[in-house]
């Protein structure tokens, strides 16, 4: 009797024979890699087992050690530290492939079991320098405090993390004697005053800064909001409703830290939804008010707080005249601050209307507060 599926049978044996063997001799074939360093060819045990045995490698076993890293028990820790291609492994029968890079060094130690108590230590963020600019510098982490009581040796150990603080940078900026003026205008938009400062701003092509109230931006607000960012002006916010309620309307550092964030995201808010565009995150805090407190509460959420070294006192209405003979006394780098709502701003108006064409004889060029950042600080001393 004929079989004719055994000739079949047969031929399926022998390919499997042959992938078999191209399979034993692919695994059994070196491969390249380079360990600690030096390149080598592992054959059987492409792992970290086979380095270590092979002598490539001669790691020391770590220790089993108490939460003061006194030794407990000797060479009772991890047996070896590795990393193939940067990422670390703990598994000895990790499978190696050609071009890996390897790193093998001594094994950690092992620490006993303890109980563990973490307090918060909070950041600060830290003051340096005087001046009108005030720039918000690195991100604020808090540190910790961890108190490790041993289950098998009864030790105490703390361990402490120090906090990240951030900087508040204040200073004057150095515009190397370049005639620059910053020139700001709070408590806006008003219905009249704000259109008649950016006539007089648009007549004698120069730049200012406006710091917003948010609940202001109204349908006519949004308009003049809208005009000034057009026609090249910075638009910040002065908070959303000046700090009122808690903050008495002038301090926002009466008022709670969600209160104030809220202050200013709402004020961002409010200039998103009228320019159409992002947020510039420099501020300017109701009456300058910007403490410790103040500070840490908003770091994450702005750049930079300006003051001013040239108050206008326009908000005290001494008359246009007194006004701008504030303005008129201008220096290189200096802040400007006037109104351009909050109440009658006629004087103001006026002021600016005599001051700014007198500057620019003298001179002087109008940035932005933007700008006037740009500039280094000036050396102290």
């Amino acid at each position: 009797m004929s079989f004719p599926w055994k000739p079949a049978l047969a031929a399926l044996v022998v390919l499997v024979c042959i992938v078999g063997g191209v399979f034993f001799f692919m695994q059994s074939r070196p491969i390249a890699v380079t360990v600690n360093g030096q390149h080598i060819e592992l054959g059987d045990g492409k792992n970290i087992e086979a380095i270590i045995q092979a002598g490539y490698a001669t790691p020391k076993t770590g220790d089993f050690v108490a939460v003061d890293g006194e030794v407990l028990e000797a060479g009772k820790g991890e047996a070896f530290t590795a990393y193939v291609n940067s990422k670390k492994v703990d598994d000895p029968q990790t499978k190696l492939s050609a071009g890996d890079i390897v790193l093998v060094s001594d094994g950690a130690n092992t620490m006993e079991p303890s109980q563990d108590t973490v307090e918060t230590v909070p950041y600060e963020v830290v003051q340096e320098g005087n001046g009108p600019l005030h720039v918000i510098e690195g991100e604020g982490i808090d540190g910790s405090k961890t108190t490790k009581v041993g289950d098998i040796s009864g030790k105490t150990f703390v361990e402490d993390i120090a906090p990240q603080n951030p900087v508040c940078r204040q200073y004057y900026p150095d515009t190397g004697g370049e005639k620059v003026i910053a020139l700001t205008f709070d408590d806006g938009p008003w219905r009249d005053t704000t259109e008649q400062v950016l006539d007089i701003l648009k007549e004698n092509d120069v730049k200012a800064t406006f710091f917003t109230v948010g609940n202001r931006i109204d349908d006519n607000g949004k308009a003049l909001v809208k005009r000034a960012y057009d026609e090249g002006h910075q638009i910040c916010t002065h908070t959303f409703d000046h700090a009122s309620g808690d903050g008495k309307g002038v301090d926002l550092g009466l008022m709670s830290a969600e209160q104030q964030i809220e202050e200013v995201t709402k004020g961002y808010d409010a200039i998103r939804e009228a320019i159409g565009a992002d947020p510039s995150t420099v501020i300017r805090t109701p009456g300058g008010n910007f403490g410790a407190e103040v500070q840490k509460n908003l770091a994450p959420h702005i750049s930079a707080e300006i003051g001013w070294n040239i108050d206008s006192s326009d908000w005290r209405l001494p008359g246009a005249e007194a006004i701008a003979e504030q303005l008129k006394g201008a220096w290189p780098g200096a802040v400007i601050l006037c109104h351009d709502g909050g109440g009658d701003r006629s004087q103001t108006v006026e002021a600016i209307r005599d001051a700014i064409p007198y500057l620019k004889e003298q001179g002087y060029r109008f940035v932005t507060v933007d700008e006037m950042l740009a500039y280094p600080a000036k050396a102290e001393g």
